[in-house]
């Protein structure tokens, strides 16, 4: 198995906390914070994916997002969104894609972290 790393930013510590803990459960590397700042200096230590909430308390999260595919090497970048009363997250898309998921669509998040860590889900990958 290929130990991975993941940096989760969302200012809802009993979530990320939760997501943490499962990452590691299975062998992973994991590290949160709430602070756009925060992740922008710890993206640039190499992370495989980076799951951040569609609200970030310190900055704007479009911008985040651009800086952070900017740096080389980029996380794939994931946007956790709270159900459907999510405003259009603005960045240049030239930069690189992200997939976004509805925290409520426990399916969807699945499905993402089928593809990162394998060995989340021991069934068969539709």
């Amino acid at each position: 198995m290929q130990r991975r790393r993941f940096l989760i930013v969302d200012n809802n510590e009993q979530e990320s906390g939760a997501l943490v803990q499962l990452f590691e459960s299975l062998g992973h590397e994991a590290s949160a914070t709430w602070s756009g700042r925060d992740a922008l200096e710890l993206a640039s230590d190499r992370f495989d994916l980076l799951l951040v909430d569609q609200h970030v308390a310190d900055m704007y999260v479009g911008g985040l997002i651009e800086r952070v595919l900017r740096l080389p090497n980029h996380p794939r970048v994931v946007i956790m969104k709270d159900g459907g009363n999510c405003k259009p997250i603005k960045y240049d898309k030239s930069l690189g894609e992200c997939q976004f998921f509805d925290k409520g669509q426990s399916d969807l998040m699945y499905q993402i972290l089928r593809t990162e860590v394998p060995e989340f889900y021991d069934g068969p990958v539709n």
